[in-house]
């Protein structure tokens, strides 16, 4: 009644009533303009996860005793779930809450207060803001809740029950809004999983590599098998017929083979790719024979059109690459428009501020040229240990872990230097794993072993100590093998990791995955006895 159907807060309110969240303040009003106590703000957010009640035979503040209290229960179970800490005897149930209460409450009930406290080193989200930067920065980059002025965010201003409810709507939806596009790449050893297809969008096929002849100082595409893992398999054609029979759309993907080649014009020593985006002599005839291949590949007796392209450029640094790369993609976009062909694009991630990373790639530019942006947002384990690293039996190297993936979806949906429009933007999903062997405490050896997840499994089927990393949100486990007398510690994906990271993509509000690769995930099925949860591949299509 209270409620004007050209309020701002209008279908946030009616879906809080709806979802039978709250029946407003009686008589039908919904109390518009009035503050929200801490008791009402934390009872809503309860109902909103559907979280179970819990009633314990006595309360755990001292305003918090009476069992037959509206709020007695939602407190307990608040309390139970991390969303709100024992750091005082008093909860202040009726005291209006604050804008940074609601922050830290709504961050905490994401299951991000680690997060929160490893993102503190970020500094000050707003001006004003003298403590808790890492809640009030997570709410603010989620767009759960903007700031009150340009550089504002008023910490210790209250807040209204309609603005209460705007803020946690925009997190149940973004939490409860399935995903849309899934894609996936089918290279090197992918057959096992080829009735995926069914289940794909759209599916990219990594059979070209660039390659530099020291012979003819040419470049040239390499689609043979001869020490080359992204070849054109001999039965190709029947796995595009299959594709294209569950109407999911093909791409071609060009890797850049990792080689140093002297420059003919300097006569200095420099990547490939770096060579090939860097001279427009070279990368014409390049983009050329890249385009010319995606409108009719010829092998094996066989042809084949394809919908579009992958470029799959690595190792970037630097403005000038950037400014290359940007080039080189606006001409290969201008040739594959030119018969309706779609351009994908992968990239490195940002990292913290502080650590080095591959900076050479434009994500504002990028979004604009491409069709697709594949956040490459993974790899984050360690290549190799120094031998100090060694000596300290140093094994604390998680895949993915949490914040550098919160950190690159920051940064490529940045509202001033990301990918404009966030339906472009897939993260992609890897199934690495890293394995080091100890003895006496020390690592033996400086590069990491890579099992397989089939190995993986039957490893853990005999037996092995299971473990979540809380800080990072990644899996290890440990366990002694008797042949080699060695400990051994194994990152590696499971699908609690893989469920945070597209929990995070979706708060992002980017919309579609990439995963590397069919034939390497998972789909290993718990029974009540055995709980080694790496049935990945259903975990990620439940979100779909």
């Amino acid at each position: 009644m209270d409620v004007p159907s050209g309020h701002f807060a209008y279908t946030q309110i009616h879906k809080l009533r709806e979802l039978g969240i709250t029946q407003g303040i009686g008589n039908n009003m919904f109390g518009v303009g009035r503050t929200i106590t801490r008791g009402e703000f934390v009872t809503f957010l309860v109902r909103l996860m559907g979280w179970d009640i819990v009633k314990p035979a006595k309360g755990s503040f001292i305003d918090n005793m009476d069992l037959s209290h509206s709020f007695y229960g939602t407190i307990e179970t608040a309390l139970l779930n991390g969303v709100i800490n024992k750091d005082s005897n008093y909860f202040r149930t009726d005291d209006p809450i604050t804008r940074e209460e609601m922050a830290i409450m709504i961050v905490r009930t994401l299951g991000y207060d680690t997060l929160a406290g490893q993102l503190d080193s970020l500094g000050k989200p707003f001006s004003d803001v003298a403590r808790n930067y890492g809640y009030i920065t997570i709410a603010k980059d989620l767009g759960i809740t903007a700031g009150t002025g340009p550089n504002t965010f008023s910490p210790n201003g209250l807040a209204t029950r309609e603005q209460a409810a705007a803020m946690m709507i925009r997190m149940y939806d973004k939490l409860n809004t399935p995903m849309e596009d899934l894609h996936a790449f089918y290279a090197i050893s992918s057959a096992s999983q080829i009735e995926k297809f069914s289940q794909l969008d759209s599916v990219s096929f990594g059979w070209a590599r660039l390659e530099y002849d020291e012979n003819t100082k040419q470049v040239y595409i390499n689609t043979d098998g001869a020490d080359n893992e992204y070849y054109i398999p001999t039965g190709y054609a029947g796995v595009l017929e299959k594709a294209a029979g569950n109407n999911v759309s093909c791409q071609l993907m060009f890797f850049v083979k990792d080689q140093n080649i002297i420059d003919p014009g300097t006569n200095k020593t420099i990547k490939l790719a770096e060579y090939i985006v860097t001279r427009p002599e070279i990368r014409k005839p390049v983009i050329k024979a890249m385009v010319d291949m995606v409108n009719e590949t010829k092998k094996h007796g066989s042809s084949f059109s394809f919908d579009g392209m992958v470029s799959d450029f690595e190792g970037f640094k630097g403005n000038a690459l950037k400014q290359s790369y940007n080039a080189f993609l606006q001409e290969l976009k201008n040739e594959l428009a030119k018969t309706n062909k779609k351009l994908y694009v992968a990239v490195h991630p940002k990292r913290k501020p502080g650590q080095a990373y591959f900076d050479g790639y434009d994500y504002r530019t990028i979004g604009e040229i491409a069709d697709k942006v594949i956040l490459m947002a993974h790899d984050y384990d360690a290549v190799s240990l120094t031998e100090d690293e060694m000596l300290r039996g140093y094994t604390d190297t998680p895949v993915t872990p949490l914040d550098e993936v919160y950190y690159a979806l920051k940064s490529i949906t940045d509202p001033d230097s990301g990918v404009r429009d966030l339906n472009k933007i897939w993260l992609q999903l890897s199934m690495d794993t890293v394995q080091w062997k100890l003895k006496d405490g020390k690592v033996i050896h400086s590069i990491p072993f890579h099992p397989s997840y089939n190995q993986l499994i039957q490893r853990f089927l005999t037996g092995v100590e299971l473990n979540y990393s809380e800080y990072s949100q990644n899996p290890y486990a440990k366990f002694f093998n008797y042949e080699d007398g060695t400990d051994n510690i194994i990152w590696y994906e499971n699908q609690r990791s893989i469920d945070e990271k597209i929990k995070l993509a979706k708060l992002f509000g980017v919309k579609g995955l990439s995963l590397w690769r069919l034939g390497n995930i998972p789909e290993h099925s718990d029974t009540p006895e055995v709980r080694l949860g790496l049935d990945i591949w259903n975990e990620i299509v439940k979100n779909f």
